[in-house]
């Protein structure tokens, strides 16, 4: 992994930065017990998340990664969840470790930082409020900044316009596939972490450039290749 032209780096938030599943699925299943359904399992919740709060309700409605309830019936339910999540977005929700110290000693370094999530850009406020880590981001886009989500490339366009980063001097920090295909599409360079939600595939068959074991990693790397 080539880190010697570095000067961006744009973050994944859920599974990167926080394991934020516990919040998660506590909102979801209030949301289906006040409908009446069986609750969720966090492990299932794991699995779901990474494709927009749509997706993840969508899935849990169903039981199923593929299932597309009613329309209404997902509209419905997706209000009660935003409302539901936001109002406990941090309570048992943890940083990775590593995850705040990196980035603040990226941030003293000259770094500049970007968050690129699926998630609603105010509930990604919220939990970097809550790391104490906010200060030190430099552009937040939610999965409502841009027309389109990761694996699209264009809210890391969008990023690397906040930042004045151009695609070379870029790199991403995530956990997924999903992560890894956005970077390849936007045609920067992708480093993975080895925990998060990566569905049970391997971080070796992610196909990112490289794998680092804790955000604290990278401080140390990128001096090195300067």
């Amino acid at each position: 992994m080539d880190l010697i032209k570095t000067r961006a780096i744009l973050f994944d938030l859920d599974g990167t930065l926080v394991d934020s599943a516990p919040d998660l699925a506590a909102a979801i299943n209030r949301v289906l017990a006040e409908r009446g359904q069986e609750p969720v399992s966090e492990a299932q919740v794991r699995d779901w998340t990474g494709d927009g709060t749509r997706r993840l309700v969508a899935r849990a409605l169903t039981g199923s990664r593929d299932g597309e309830p009613a329309a209404e019936t997902l509209d419905a339910a997706l209000e009660r969840f935003l409302e539901c999540y936001g109002e406990a977005v941090y309570v048992d929700s943890r940083p990775y470790a590593g995850a705040v110290q990196g980035v603040a000693e990226l941030a003293r370094s000259g770094m500049r930082l970007a968050v690129v999530t699926n998630k609603p850009r105010h509930l990604a406020d919220a939990i970097l409020a809550h790391m104490g880590i906010a200060s030190h981001i430099d552009a937040v886009v939610g999965g409502d900044s841009t027309d389109a989500r990761k694996p699209d490339p264009e809210p890391l366009r969008f990023a690397m316009e906040r930042l004045g980063a151009a695609s070379i001097t870029t790199l991403m920090v995530g956990d997924s596939a999903t992560d890894v295909e956005a970077a390849r599409n936007a045609g920067i360079s992708v480093a993975c972490v080895p925990y998060g939600y990566r569905r049970g595939v391997a971080v070796e068959a992610l196909g990112a450039d490289g794998v680092i074991e804790a955000i604290t990693e990278l401080p140390p790397l990128l001096r090195g290749a300067a």
